[in-house]
Parts: structure tokens; sequence; C-alpha cells
């Protein structure tokens, strides 16, 4: 019989869940587990910071629907990834984070890098154990993934002693297999009470959030539109999940950002699938306090938060959506609503007021000019993964969701420059499609050093910097209500230079004739590419509807 060392065992149970890849960087503690994947076959992207290499985790879960695993060491190493692993826990991503430790038995002894790693993981994952016997750390990978795909998925931990990584094990101790949970089908009485409500309604709307595409759910989704003739919004992870060009898809569900999303308000049904009650939705304030609820969720506790669900469905979204379709298909007798036409007239005069600003010549550009210019380089197969602040608003307004998961937002935690990673992790699952971030010149400066980690793994991203020296959102913030501002002015750095410095192709940008020509050739370049925009400080419609509610009150 042979011998193998615990971590060996850990990552032929990675292998046999289907992990192809971990993101991680080295340390003592977890050197035997890099050590291992050399063995084992698993492939190691190491990152320059511990939060790049959970961001990384997460983005790949993201643009594949499969856990991301992510492998640091302890002590700063593990507070250094709780960012991460947080953003992954307010997008309910499952996400597979592994911390190393110091040896078990020098435990309260007051060794290097002691501390409680459990109870600060504990609050912003689904599960997380410290695993101290290296004959079950295969197991317990089992468990974690389990735990990180079932039900509303979501990040779980597992802290790793580096004796117990070390150890020696048996070689024919048995690797679980995956287990396959069968997704949760609706109630068959509330599948045809939804029915019943959305077929007399007069103004009924669907939006589709990010449950949807955790479910791959995207093609039940649009059979069941295509059925019942109903407008779709989309929002989350359900960008993309039916396309913006679809004529029943209305776009993004957000008032703010599309007209169209304005008009929500007046429907007298809404099916809401997959998608949390949140500050995204205004806490339900987006719905007619009269209208009917329809809300499918995969997680019970979610039904009714914040604005009752008169027909509240805990299911899967594919399996609700295929038998939401199947009983429209059965009924009959779908006919398409007049109510379609005014969203889409909405809808267009919302998109006729951003014109002029696209077409703005003037120097340094307007944010919506370089969304125009973006959009037009990229192509139709182009992942967008797009930052926060300011320039992302406008990005979010005038950027197209054509194909499920190729439209990735931060999340609710909102964190700012973790784009550049998920951007990484997004071309790395799909290298014959064009990946694009945008980001602020704020939120650059968090993970920009995250570029030379795609330089040395040869990951051709394009990065859009919109650079109007500061932080643009907060900015304008303070001059709103305080009439002067602090801490907001970073001055012009010229980011392109500091990619070209790290090997890579660099592009600054001044007016508005020289960005078509930069992107194009930062898409040609073979390599991760930044182009440095000169733009303007506008308030993004986000920024100014937060002023003027609050000057309202």
């Amino acid at each position: 019989m042979g011998k193998i060392t615990g971590a060996h065992l850990l990552v032929r149970a990675m292998r046999r869940h289907g992990i192809e890849r971990i993101f991680g960087l080295c340390g003592d503690h977890v050197n035997s587990i890099f050590n291992a994947c050399l063995d084992e076959g698993v492939a190691i992207v190491d990152t320059r910071h511990e939060s790049g290499a959970t961001h990384l985790a997460d983005g790949w879960a993201r643009v594949t629907g499969q856990p991301g695993v992510a492998v640091v060491t302890g002590g700063p190493g593990h507070t250094n990834s709780l960012t991460g692993i947080a953003t992954a826990w307010m997008a309910a991503s499952p996400m597979i984070a592994i911390s190393g430790m110091h040896e078990t038995g020098l435990r309260d002894r007051g060794p290097l890098q002691e501390i409680d790693q459990l109870d600060l993981v504990k609050p912003v994952t689904k599960w997380a154990r410290v695993a101290e016997d290296p004959a079950r750390l295969a197991q317990y990978f089992a468990l974690a993934y389990r735990e990180a795909t079932s039900g509303r998925p979501g990040p779980v931990h597992l802290t790793i002693p580096s004796d117990v990584s070390e150890a020696v094990v048996d070689d024919d101790v048995p690797v679980p297999e995956p287990f396959r949970l069968e997704p949760a089908a609706a109630n068959s009485a509330a599948i045809e009470a939804a029915i019943e409500r959305l077929q007399r309604a007069a103004c009924p709307v669907v939006i589709a959030g990010s449950g949807v595409w955790w479910a791959r759910a995207w093609e039940a989704l649009e059979r069941f539109v295509e059925i019942t003739h109903l407008p779709c919004f989309t929002i989350g992870m359900g960008r993309g999940a039916i396309s913006d060009e679809h004529p029943l898809c209305l776009g993004y569900a957000d008032q703010i950002l599309n007209g169209a999303a304005r008009e929500i308000k007046l429907a007298d049904v809404v099916l809401l699938v997959g998608k949390r009650i949140d500050f995204r939705l205004a806490y339900g304030g987006l719905f007619d306090p009269t209208a009917t609820l329809i809300q499918v969720d995969v997680h019970g506790p979610e039904l009714g938060r914040n604005r009752p669900a008169q027909i509240p469905i805990q299911a899967d979204a594919r399996m609700a959506l295929e038998q939401l379709a199947h009983a429209a298909e059965k009924r009959g007798g779908w006919a398409r609503k007049t109510w379609v036409d005014e969203l889409r007239k909405s809808r267009r005069a919302f998109v006729a007021q951003a014109a002029q600003d696209e077409a703005s010549d003037a120097a340094p550009l307007h944010p919506l000019r370089i969304v125009k210019e973006v959009r037009a380089a990229a192509g139709e197969d182009v992942c967008w993964v797009i930052d926060g602040g300011d320039f992302a608003q406008w990005c979010r307004l005038g950027l197209p969701a054509r194909l499920p998961g190729h439209w990735v937002r931060l999340g609710g935690l909102g964190t700012v420059g973790a784009s550049i990673p998920f951007g990484i992790a997004a071309k790395l699952a799909r290298p014959r499609q064009p990946v694009v971030v945008l980001i602020g010149d704020g939120g650059m400066a968090f993970h920009g050093w995250e570029l030379h980690t795609a330089l040395r793994f040869n990951v051709p991203i394009v990065v859009v910097v919109g650079n109007d020296s500061g932080w643009g959102m907060e900015r304008e913030l303070q001059r709103a209500f305080y009439d002067r501002t602090v801490g907001v002015e970073l001055g012009p750095v010229r980011y392109d230079r500091i990619v070209e410095a790290m090997g890579g192709h660099g592009e600054h940008v001044e007016r508005p004739a020289e960005l078509r020509p930069a992107l194009e050739r930062a898409l040609k370049a073979g390599r991760a590419a930044c182009v440095n925009v000169a733009m303007r400080g506008v308030a993004s419609p986000l920024t100014a509807a937060t002023i003027a509610r609050a000057k309202a009150r």
C-alpha cells in the first residue's frame, strides 16, 4: 500500500469534483497543497494579493456557474482573503475558500500568525470548518462543495493546519463521488395559480434575476416568455439570460437607468424569478402596492421579504420556469398585449435622451461617448465586467446584455476594484471571447497589479479606465451636500504607462476621435491591455437621483 500526503488527498477530491485550476498565493501553510497540485494535474493561477485570489475564484463561479477554489496561507493571508469571500457571500456565488494555518499542536501557545480564522470567516460563509484529520480531507472537500452549490449557492470555507496537509495517509483512502442534488420543483397548485393571474393581467411583467443564471434557466425563461408574450426585464447575473435585443426583453430592471423599468410600477401582476427584494428593487417600492407579486426563489426566507408575495413559490428557477412554460402552453390563448408596446416606447424615448451625450465631441470625453465607442468596438459576444462608481453607472446604462453569463457586476457588497480579477477569471473561462473591464481610476488602484497576473498567465483582457482624476461619485455627492470636497482628488495618473511597464499594452486617449482606434488596437494586442481615457466628471443618473432624493427630504 502506497502513501500520499493529506494535501494530495485534498487535491484528488478537487479533481473528482471537476476542479481543474485553483487561485491562490503561496505561503508556508499551503506550500504542500501547491506541491500536490503539480502532481495531481491541477493548475495554479497565483495572484499578487490574497483578495485577488478569492475575487478570481468568485469571478470563475460567476462566469461558469461552477465553484471556484481559492487557496491562501493563514494569518494575514486569511484576513486579506476575507473581502473576496464577503463579496461572494453578498452575491450568492459558490466559492470554496481554503486557508492554511499553523500546526495543530501549537494552538494557544502563541505561534506566528495565530488568529481565530473560523470566527472571522463564519459570518460571510454558508459553512466553515477546521479540518484536523488528514484522512478526511477528501470528505471535507466534498462536504464543502455540496454546501457551496446546494440551495441558494454561496461561499464556504476550510481552514487546514499545515501539519494536517503535510501528514502522510494511505494511498487508498476513498475519495467521495460528487453528490448531485436534484433541483426542487414548484408546487403544481402554485404554478396554476400563477398562470391564472398572469393570463388575466392587463399589465404583467417578468423580472429575471441572478437565480436564473445559477439555475441555468435561460432557455426555460425565453421559452416561457415567448409562449406567453410577457414583457421581461433582467437584473444582476440574470442580465443576458434573455437578450436585450429580444423583442420581449425590455432591458435592465433598474428604474434609474432604464426608462421602461419606471413603468413597472404600473404592472398589475409581477413574476419575480430568482431576485431578492433588496435595494435594487427599492425594497419592493418598485411595485404598485396593489399588484400581485408571484415570487420564485430557491431560498425560502427570501419569499415575501420586504414586500408580501401573494403567490410565493420556493423552487429552483429552471424547474419553476419549465413548469410555468408547460402550464402556459397547455392553457393556450396568450395574446400579445398593447402594454408591451407602451414599454417599448418608454425605452426608446430614454435611449434617445442619451444620444446627444454619446455623440459629444467634447474633451475630456463624456462617459457616454466612451460607452458608445466601447460598445461599437467590442463585438456582440463580448463579456462585460463592470466595476463600481459613477463611470460604472454610465456603462450599466449604455451597454447591452446579449448572452447569459456575459454581464458581470460587483454584487451587493459593491467591492470597487474587484472587476479586474473578475475579468481575468472570465477570460480564463472563455479564452476565445473578448472580455472588457470597465473601471474608474479610483477602482483601478485596488487590483491593478493583478494585470501582472494576467500577463504572466497570458490572459489578454482589455481594461478601459474612465479617468476623471478622482473619486467621481463621492466628489459629486460632497459638492451637493457640503459645497466643498475632501479626500476625493487623485490627480492624473497614466495607468496605461503602468501597464506598459508590466509588459502589457497601453493606450492613452484624450480626444473622442482617438478612442475607437485605441480600443481596436487593444483588442488585437494579444496581451493584457489598458486604455486610459481622460474623462469628464459628470454625475451619473444614479448619483443625480441620490442627490435629488436627499434634498427633497
